[in-house]
């Protein structure tokens, strides 16, 4: 899917440049991305604040997918440098990415290609072209202690007229100093719509229970509020479950005979992971459209704040699964999070 991004991204930026142009708004991020990105509230954040020149000089854009993260790095970055071609290729964009078999980030040495040291040089000379500079670190997570103290000096006294991104699929591995001088942005990965036929009736129930927690709980609504969380939590494992199931069997069918039983459990769990993320990715949608809807209805009463703290609250749920928490404990310990923060939104 990205190589095909890549194919059409400099017509893409060519769109993006046009109607930078023409657009008193100043920039229609959106355009350049694929479409499934351009509809997520990380990336309207981004464009209100190209728009109102207010983007800052450290962005942390993080989720499941490089590719995402790079597609939105790119169009930003056109845009910022003011160009038809690819970003990455310009003389003041300057891309920094893991080496080695280690695949590390490493300090290095000033004229060391693919070193932190380089970045943070190249980074601190005048632009080639009179405009702006924008630096790039591919998979963040992967700096030594070295290279996160080099750049967190940098990114304390950022150079004029830089603009710093950091992408990675594992923010909380990165330096809480670093996190902390950051605006950070999570990404939903671009995933394809789920087929099973019980997710959809999923969404609106747990939309509509949401929307009983924003109505306040009460002594006659407090039992449903909790049956209704440990009812979504169950449906939720039995399409996971079917999901993977119905999966597996088609590709366990296809396997050549030398594959050994770890080697499959090892797929069969990979494939449960790859659909939870996908999932998890569907109901961040779902909340956030939730919050767009209760704002349109209700201007100004939704403070901003609440969304923010369901999705940390989703992608805590997520990274506690990453490390074999319990399954079901974790989004269990999602919809208690989600509880306090819709109940004390108004």
């Amino acid at each position: 899917m990205f190589l095909a991004h890549c194919v059409n991204f400099a017509q893409k930026c060519k769109t993006l440049m046009s109607e930078n142009n023409n657009s008193p708004q100043g920039t229609r991020l959106r355009s350049a991305l694929p479409e499934a990105l351009s509809g997520c509230r990380a990336v309207e954040v981004l464009e209100r604040s190209l728009a109102q020149n207010r983007l800052g000089h450290g962005i942390l854009l993080h989720g499941e997918s490089l590719a995402s993260l790079e597609s939105i790095v790119r169009a930003i970055a056109a845009y910022l440098l003011k160009t038809q071609r690819d970003p990455f290729e310009h003389p003041d964009c300057f891309i920094l990415r893991p080496g080695g078999k280690a695949r590390l980030i490493k300090v290095g040495k000033s004229e060391e290609a693919n070193s932190m040291r380089k970045l943070v040089v190249d980074i601190a000379k005048s632009s080639n072209q009179g405009g702006r500079k924008v630096g790039v670190v591919v998979d963040a997570d992967r700096m030594n202690a070295a290279s996160a103290n080099a750049f967190l000096k940098t990114l304390e006294e950022p150079p004029p007229g830089t603009t710093l991104f950091l992408l990675t699929t594992r923010p909380y591995d990165l330096l809480d100093t670093i996190r902390s001088r950051c605006l950070n942005f999570r990404i939903p990965a671009e995933l394809e719509t789920i087929q099973h036929p019980d997710w959809e009736k999923w969404v609106v129930d747990y939309r509509e229970w949401m929307g009983h927690l924003l109505n306040g709980p009460n002594k006659q609504t407090v039992p449903h509020i909790m049956m209704g969380a440990y009812g979504l939590n169950a449906r939720f494992q039995n399409i996971l479950a079917e999901m993977t199931a119905e999966a597996w069997k088609a590709q366990k069918e296809a396997l050549p005979d030398h594959v050994t039983t770890e080697e499959k459990d090892a797929m069969e769990v990979g494939l449960s992971k790859g659909y939870r993320k996908q999932l998890f990715g569907e109901i961040e949608k779902a909340t956030a459209q939730f919050a767009r809807d209760i704002e349109a209805l209700n201007t100004g009463e939704l403070p901003a704040s609440a969304l923010y703290r369901a999705t940390e609250a989703l992608e805590k749920s997520a990274g506690l699964m990453e490390i074999n928490f319990n399954q079901v404990a974790a989004l269990e310990l999602f919809f208690l999070s989600s509880l306090r923060i819709w109940t004390t939104a108004r």
